[in-house]
């Protein structure tokens, strides 16, 4: 187990919040409380993943699917620009911590502009984004750890990086004030993002499905072929049908929408038609976003006027100052600075 820089320096111990974490052989033992976390193929962890064990399958089935440098895209590149109002030379030598890192699609962005990146998971999606990218020539760490416990110390990174994770948390407000620890004070930035519950982005038959389909008594991966089954099934008529309305106005725009809030996602299939994916790319990413429709335990996605309201309320609770309120692909961003 490798720990660049001063990465180990930031380690504390979440059981009693005061020890410092040391090396014991292999694994990670605290100097005050004696509680020893495991480090399992390089990877400290603090969690187990039987809880989110529906993001571990996932990821590391889909492991590079929405990777830039895997389908040719520029599609997180744009969107961490975008949402974070930064340029690239501002991740650069910065320290960076990254909750909910998943398969690593921002991950290798991050690394690609020079940031030291600590990239967090609570699911074994982490061993997706440590394949993905350990071998990257930048500075970095991967650690399995709960976003309401995590092993750090407070005030100890530029810039605190959560993308599409609040509202699975299953309590969104609460996860912001966690999140508020760790961006260093004067200067450290809190970068993060939701769902929507507005009509733009909300997709009604996801939540009718959802419920049903916690229902089913099988394993995650059982879960996931029916959902491959379902997609292969559908999947040629609404490439067909949102071939044949591509770009069209008027009534015909309308209808399209319709097809868009189908059960299963055709964002995949709107990729392709934009001449962004191939095909089978464009199959793989409407399973994958399928399955993360319907597999959650928690998405609470949230109003504007919420979402402005709590992070107005947050950021007054925990003195930092609001850079922008925005939109993305899916819902609101925030970018906040601590003063």
């Amino acid at each position: 187990m490798r720990f660049n820089l001063n990465f180990f320096n930031l380690l504390l111990c979440p059981n009693c919040n005061s020890g410092n974490l040391e090396k014991t052989g292999v694994d990670l033992c605290c100097s005050e409380c004696l509680n020893t976390y495991k480090v399992i193929d390089e990877i400290p962890r603090f969690v187990d993943d039987d809880y989110h064990s529906n993001w571990g399958l996932q990821w590391n089935k889909f492991s590079q699917v929405q990777l830039d440098s895997f389908n040719g895209t520029n599609l997180s590149e744009s969107r961490l620009l975008t949402q974070s109002g930064m340029k690239p030379a501002d991740f650069k030598d910065k320290k960076i911590l990254e909750v909910g890192a998943g398969n690593g699609r921002f991950t290798e962005i991050l690394l690609k502009y020079g940031a030291e990146v600590v990239a967090v998971d609570y699911s074994s999606a982490i061993e997706a984004n440590y394949e993905n990218n350990h071998s990257y020539k930048g500075e970095i760490i991967f650690l399995q750890a709960d976003l309401f416990c995590l092993p750090f110390k407070y005030d100890s990174f530029d810039i605190v990086l959560c993308y599409g994770v609040l509202q699975h948390t299953g309590d969104n407000e609460k996860a912001l004030l966690e999140l508020c620890k760790y961006p260093k004070k004067i200067g450290g930035k809190l970068l993060v993002d939701i769902y929507s519950s507005g009509l733009k982005y909300y997709n009604p038959w996801v939540y009718v499905i959802r419920p049903f389909f916690s229902l089913i008594r099988a394993s995650d991966k059982r879960k996931l072929q029916i959902v491959e089954k379902f997609v292969n099934l559908i999947f040629p008529l609404q490439l067909w049908l949102l071939r044949k309305l591509h770009n069209k106005k008027g009534i015909l725009k309308i209808v399209r929408y319709i097809i868009n809030r189908s059960p299963n996602s055709v964002y995949g299939i709107n990729l392709y038609l934009d001449g962004k994916i191939n095909l089978q790319l464009a199959r793989d990413w409407s399973i994958m976003d399928t399955f993360d429709g319907w597999a959650p335990k928690h998405d609470y996605p949230v109003s504007r006027s919420v979402w402005i309201n709590m992070i107005n309320s947050v950021a007054t609770k925990e003195d930092f100052s609001i850079l922008s309120l925005g939109e993305s692909g899916q819902g609101h961003t925030a970018s906040l600075e601590r003063n």
